[in-house]
């Protein structure tokens, strides 16, 4: 008996951490995620081996619908994405490994829309963009590493 609840111990203690007890794994098959061979809708969470989180999905009826989040394996975020029934839409930022923001774009029916901006590592301000309907358009600027500005673009 006392081996039945050690071994039932152990086990439980590896499936826990693994995260496999509670996760079971998402397939991904013409563009659509499936879980136990059925469309799936719900959150889905990955994790990295340390306990992290790897990505939190948000699914609708077997596509990306709402935010999506990865994060590096120290635990901060690295990306955060916006969709719409499978489409980019809305605000995407990026960061990097330190917290520091690197990239904010704006997305609209899967296509470029809205300004963007890139910042160094450092988090200067290098790049000031904007699209519409997924084609450069207005000013764009360009900085150095200082945040001087160093050309600017005009688009129809």
């Amino acid at each position: 008996m006392k081996k039945q609840i050690i071994l039932i111990i152990i086990t439980l203690t590896a499936l826990l951490g693994s995260n496999k007890l509670f996760s079971q794994e998402l397939d991904m098959k013409d563009g659509y995620f499936y879980k136990k061979g059925m469309v799936y809708t719900g959150s889905h969470t990955q994790y990295y081996e340390n306990g992290n989180p790897k990505i939190i999905l948000n699914i609708k009826n077997g596509l990306e619908d709402g935010m999506v989040i990865t994060f590096f394996e120290n635990g901060r975020k690295h990306e955060q994405r916006s969709y719409i029934d499978g489409k980019k839409d809305g605000l995407w930022i990026n960061w990097n490994e330190e917290g520091v923001k690197v990239s904010e774009a704006n997305y609209k029916s899967n296509q470029k829309h809205g300004q963007w901006y890139v910042w160094s590592d450092k988090g200067v301000l290098l790049y000031d963009m904007f699209y519409e309907n997924g084609q450069k358009a207005g000013i764009w600027k360009m900085y150095n590493e200082k945040g001087e500005l160093i050309n600017e673009r005009k688009y129809k």
